[in-house]
């Protein structure tokens, strides 16, 4: 039985529950991969630091160069951030080193140039764990890849907004109370801004989207907001209107590219995705012969992401890796452009009660006759403030902005998850003013 001698680079929350599984699990990984594995390493801080997890302090150090001088196997990353983590890693490489990682902010930045340099050393880079914590994503969409062209990837892909959104609907509680809740009982960080601002997510999605359409290829367009702006008056009104407001990222084949998006979108109630609730994420992949596919599962936590990483290891074991998409993104792609015509929007307008009535009937009148086709409409008095939400297909954003000043309403921009709409614009062969 051969062994694999294993560094971890880090020994928090995720490298101590990877510790947890090859301790607990060992009889059974042995058995399942004829594979004996030994951690005999651990980069940290500060040996003396109690720990949750029981290891042999002479298995830590706080110099890197003791951890190459163990000569390990494969290498798993699990500090984080660009600095010095990058430099270790480059370093492992060239050591002929296998790689775990868990760093989704190095690898959005640095994924396709990481996988340069694991091709030329021939050793395997695989990062289950920087996307989805225990859900098998990347590993479905590596396997996928073999034949399957991926168009459209999209979901929840962060737990704490996740857990933000569901407690502000169900509890009609404000943002600033949920978060408040969210970071006494872990869910969020003392610094939520990576979470809350939609960069964790967009980090997540940004990997996805170098497996599913290379690492060669630029996205078209790129955009990113978070959940600050989302307030209780704007969920509960879309909630009368059918639909639950989650933060959704997407990866979308586009012409000879592709676009990567993380938002507020509304989802109806009838979809998969408003069911997901609380800490969990959800998965939708599109694949051009498989059709869809939905993953869902715990996104964060010691173990959950703790196992991604333990699998990965036997992955490279099994002498696996993941690789990029090798095809060029636009192919055989052809973009519809009654489509994206027709594409749904919402909108979310906000009228102080200083404004008089007739600036809440001018915009209902606008929404219903000039701003585009209808689908839904409903208002909502609360507090010192009056609130419209809209859905609309065929809308000029820059004539609804505009509008929205004219009568010193706030309004915020939403996308749409729903085919329905489409449908019921085209249907209604409608002529939109110009």
């Amino acid at each position: 039985m051969k062994k694999w001698k294993i560094a971890l680079l880090g020994l928090g929350t995720v490298g101590s529950g990877v510790v947890t599984i090859l301790q607990t699990h060992g009889e059974r990984i042995r058995k399942q991969s004829g594979a004996e594995l030994e951690v005999v390493g651990a980069l940290v801080r500060n040996p003396a630091k109690p720990r949750k997890v029981q290891i042999g302090r002479d298995v830590l150090t706080t110099d890197i160069q003791t951890i190459w001088e163990r000569e390990p196997d494969i290498v798993i990353d699990v500090m984080g951030g660009l600095d010095p983590t990058l430099g270790y890693i480059e370093e492992a490489i060239s050591r002929k080193c296998h790689v775990v990682s868990a760093n989704k902010e190095m690898l959005a930045a640095y994924g396709p140039h990481l996988h340069r340099l694991a091709d030329e050393q021939n050793v395997s880079l695989l990062y289950e764990a920087s996307v989805g914590g225990g859900i098998p994503i990347l590993n479905a969409l590596s396997q996928l890849l073999h034949a399957n062209r991926i168009t459209h990837v999209y979901g929840i892909l962060n737990g704490t907004t996740n857990y933000i959104l569901t407690k502000m609907e169900e509890e009609n509680l404000a943002y600033e109370e949920v978060l408040a809740r969210a970071q006494e009982l872990g869910f969020a960080e003392a610094d939520p801004t990576a979470d809350v601002e939609g960069y964790d997510a967009f980090n997540k999605i940004r990997i996805i989207g170098h497996l599913c359409f290379g690492g060669k290829t630029q996205p078209l367009a790129s955009e990113r907001e978070g959940i600050i702006s989302v307030t209780s008056e704007e969920i509960e009104l879309y909630g009368k209107l059918g639909y639950r407001v989650k933060l959704l990222a997407v990866a979308e084949r586009q012409g000879n590219s592709y676009s990567l998006r993380v938002g507020p979108t509304l989802v109806p109630h009838s979809h998969q995705l408003a069911g997901v609730k609380d800490e969990y994420n959800a998965v939708f992949v599109t694949g051009d012969i498989v059709g869809d596919l939905l993953f869902t599962g715990k996104g964060a936590g010691a173990l959950p992401t703790g196992s991604a990483v333990v699998e990965d290891v036997l992955q490279v074991v099994s002498g696996r890796t993941f690789a990029l998409e090798q095809e060029e993104v636009g192919t055989q792609t052809v973009v519809h452009e009654e489509a994206e015509a027709s594409e749904a929007i919402a909108a979310f307008f906000t009228l102080p009660r200083r404004e008089t009535d007739s600036a809440k009937i001018r915009l209902l009148s606008f929404l219903s006759s000039e701003a585009g086709f209808l689908h839904a409409v409903d208002t909502l008095e609360a507090g010192d403030a009056s609130y419209i939400a809209a859905i609309l297909s065929g809308a000029d954003v820059q004539v609804l902005q505009a509008f929205a000043k004219h009568v010193n309403a706030v309004f915020h921009l939403r996308a749409v998850l729903d085919d329905r709409l489409a449908h019921a614009f085209r249907e209604a062969d409608v002529t939109l003013p110009i």
